[in-house]
C-alpha cells in the first residue's frame, strides 16, 4: 500500500471514530472516551507516515509524539493528545477484581470530541487532505 492510500486510509477512520464518539458521548462515555482516543490515534498515525516514522500497533500517543521529528509542526499537539492514550484500554476492560472505572462525565468527553476533531482538521490541512 502507497504511503498516500495509507494516510487517505488513517484519516477516514479518524473521521469515522469521532463521528462514533459524538453518536455515543451522551448515552454510553466509556466507548465515547475510547472513540475519541482512537480518533487521535488514527490522526497521529497518518502525521507519522506522512513523516516516513515506521511505529508498532501501540496506542500511546506521547510516544507516537516523541517519535515524530523534533522540529515536526504539530509534534507537540500530538503530545498534548497524551491525556487521551488510557482510554484505548482503561475503559474496555475490568479491573483484575472486576471493578470498572467510573465513566467520563459527557460534557468532558463532549470536550474531548471537539478537541480531537480540530486535531483532525490540523492534521488535514497540515498534509494537505481535504474531506470530500
Amino acid at each position: 500500500m502507497s504511503a498516500e492510500r495509507r494516510i487517505d486510509a488513517f484519516l477516514t477512520l479518524a473521521d469515522e471514530e469521532i463521528h462514533a464518539s459524538r453518536m455515543l458521548a451522551n448515552g454510553a462515555p466509556r466507548q465515547a472516551a475510547y472513540y475519541v482516543q482512537q480518533a487521535a490515534e488514527k490522526a497521529a498515525r497518518a502525521l507519522l507516515t506522512a513523516a516516513g516514522v515506521p511505529f508498532g500497533p501501540g496506542h500511546n500517543l506521547g510516544l507516537m509524539a516523541a517519535a515524530l521529528p523534533a522540529d515536526h509542526p504539530i509534534k507537540q499537539r500530538v503530545a498534548e493528545l497524551d491525556r487521551h492514550s488510557g482510554a484505548a484500554t482503561l475503559y474496555r476492560y475490568p479491573s483484575p477484581v472486576g471493578r470498572l472505572p467510573a465513566p467520563p462525565a459527557p460534557n468532558v468527553v463532549h470536550a474531548d470530541i471537539t478537541d480531537t476533531e480540530a486535531f483532525i482538521a490540523e492534521v488535514r490541512a497540515y498534509l494537505g487532505k481535504t474531506t470530500e
